[in-house]
């Protein structure tokens, strides 16, 4: 339990500037300042940036990844600027923000702010968890 809280503990240190602001409003998410620039380095995109909203069951999670080489037809996300707020985010149809806040235990009529942690698989491909806030 003691090395559990630790390891949240350091990860909100080492994370702390990489998060998202989740609104059920509208089903957007917004990326900080310093996540937008992580996935634009790490995504090497030229054309318009995708994004995929997957749930990770092990974890009891939901994480994202940026344009993912999909063998199938699936729903993908646009990245997109709001002129009016100055802020880059993405609207999640499937899974909606308003499941990924029922799974996390989050009231519906609040924005959010979650932190991201950064993973990168052993094929060199990266994804972004959304996580659980702590109780």
């Amino acid at each position: 339990m003691m090395l559990k809280r630790f390891l949240l503990w350091w990860r909100s240190l080492r994370y702390h500037r990489y998060y998202v602001i989740a609104d059920c409003s509208d089903n957007s998410i917004t990326f900080s300042h310093k996540l937008y620039k992580h996935i634009e380095l790490s995504s090497h995109c030229e054309d318009a940036a995708k994004v995929f909203v997957f749930g990770i069951p092990a974890w009891g999670t939901y994480g994202f990844t940026v344009n993912p080489a999909l063998d199938r037809e699936t729903q993908l996300a646009d990245i997109q600027y709001n002129e009016k707020y100055k802020t880059i985010g993405f609207e999640s149809l499937c899974p909606s923000v308003n499941r990924i806040f029922c799974e996390y235990g989050l009231p519906c009529d609040l924005k959010m702010k979650l932190t991201v942690t950064v993973h990168r698989l052993g094929d060199g491909k990266v994804f972004y968890n959304i996580e659980r806030p702590r109780p």
